[in-house]
């Protein structure tokens, strides 16, 4: 029974280390959907490749994050859990819609550029004056309340290094005000990806105990961060 909890704390732990690492690079190889369309397919059209990639490494990052609020929950089993649980489920969800968002959006661009670019300027300009254009991303704040959530969850439980708890509450900030893609998105995503990185590497070092020693609705891992 060990080895199965060990062998799922580790794919949460990994996924928990890979994902912040999709995040930073795809946002680095992307371009800011924020600019106006004709300077967006412009850039698009320039970077083809490099959009193309970092849409699709972006959204796996994003999806990615879910089985990293998972590995939270794993580290919290009692104080603070409940906190983390509700941040977890709130941020789950926006990172779910903001990864379909994702790679729609460099799906759709990047079939248009750069043979149709006069076609992928109007899709752009419908995108951003419809308010089912932006749908998936109207949920992106939740992803900041969740992960704020979760941070002070883990904080209070004491579970894992503090400035990890620290680290991840403040992350949020410079996520905010992140563009949506090139060199200062990727940088201002950096926070929130060693706090997540690190709390995988929490997570790897943590020793499941068997369940058949825990009593009834105990948590099946225990975190013992060095």
């Amino acid at each position: 029974m060990n080895g199965v909890l060990r062998t799922r704390a580790r794919l949460l732990a990994g996924s928990m280390i890979l994902g912040p690492m999709c995040i930073v690079l795809g946002h680095l190889l992307n371009v800011d959907s924020s600019e106006a369309p004709a300077r967006y397919v412009r850039d698009v059209s320039a970077h083809h490749a490099a959009f193309v990639a970092g849409s699709i490494i972006v959204s796996a990052g994003a999806f990615l994050t879910i089985a990293a609020m998972a590995g939270a929950m794993r580290l919290t089993p009692g104080r603070g859990g409940a906190l983390v649980t509700a941040g977890a489920a709130v941020a789950c969800a926006a990172a779910a819609s903001l990864g379909a968002g994702t790679l729609m959006l460099g799906t759709v661009m990047g079939m248009l550029t750069p043979g149709h670019a006069a076609l992928a300027v109007q899709v752009d300009q419908v995108g951003q004056g419809s308010s089912l254009g932006s749908l998936p991303f109207i949920l992106a704040p939740g992803l900041m309340i969740g992960v704020l959530l979760v941070a002070v969850g883990l904080f209070r439980a004491g579970l894992v290094r503090r400035w990890v708890a620290v680290l991840l509450g403040v992350s949020v900030v410079p996520t905010l005000v992140a563009p949506a893609g090139g060199a200062l998105g990727a940088v201002l995503h950096l926070p929130l990806g060693v706090a997540l990185a690190a709390l995988g590497v929490e997570l790897w070092r943590s020793r499941p105990r068997d369940s058949s020693a825990l009593p009834a609705g105990a948590d099946l891992a225990q975190a013992q961060p060095a």
